[in-house]
């Protein structure tokens, strides 16, 4: 369960105070597929690196599986991100020097669940499942868009954290491939995990579970 409590986020910039999200009040529960849409600058990026823990709230808490991320320090925190949320972002960000297989691999190394012996193996399991494994020994560069977004869904789910959230995730891709990777997402929830998607697309609701409605930092709807 993810819960924010009171969450405000205010950026000082050096002629005025910007707050990014404003009293936030909001419990994602397990196995949900979630959306969070907004115009731009509305907050959405801001509320997702509140759940990410990449930021913390100037105000308020956020709380996941009874772990209030501000409690812990940089390195406990990376730590934690890495056991229990995967990240999918809009233009990828795969270490182009690095093949598929090896990009994936990278992730379990770094947070160290995976026993090593059972890497390999689970790689190319993910591979599979984002029906990509035959790209396993291609550079990112040689693969289409479709397909780097599919290994970037098979690296946040490396160590299999309980969590995905993806910031734009199709936004660089066509309306065939981006109904493709929504699938795939939404595949993710049916299985457990809870998925949260920043999108700018419009007409999608009927794709989440339920869809969150920022405006200038505020949540003004929940659909359905």
């Amino acid at each position: 369960m993810i819960k924010l409590e009171n969450v405000t986020k205010v950026f000082q910039t050096k002629e005025e105070a910007f707050t990014a999200l404003k009293n936030i009040n909001f419990v994602f529960n397990d196995g949900e597929y979630i959306a969070i849409v907004g115009k731009s600058g509305s907050g959405k990026s801001t509320f997702l690196n509140m759940i990410a823990g990449i930021d913390y709230p100037t105000k308020g808490s956020v709380e996941i599986n009874n772990t209030i991320t501000a409690h812990l320090n940089e390195s406990e925190l990376a730590l934690w991100r890495g056991k229990n949320i995967g990240i999918i972002f809009q233009f990828f960000q795969l270490i182009p020097t690095l093949t598929v297989m090896e990009n994936i691999l990278l992730a379990m190394e770094f947070v160290d669940v995976v026993p090593k012996a059972e890497r390999v193996q689970r790689a190319k399991k993910l591979l599979e499942q984002m029906d990509i494994l035959e790209q396993a020994n291609k550079m990112p560069a040689s693969l289409s868009g479709g397909q780097q977004q599919r290994v970037a869904i098979a690296r946040a789910l490396a160590n299999d954290p309980p969590i995905i959230i993806a910031d734009e995730p199709t936004g660089n891709l066509d309306s065939k491939t981006s109904e493709a990777i929504n699938g795939l997402l939404k595949s993710l929830s049916q299985s457990g995990k809870t998925v949260i998607v920043v999108t700018h697309e419009t007409g999608i609701a009927a794709h989440y579970d339920r869809t969150i409605i920022l405006s200038d930092g505020e949540i003004v709807d929940v659909q359905p």
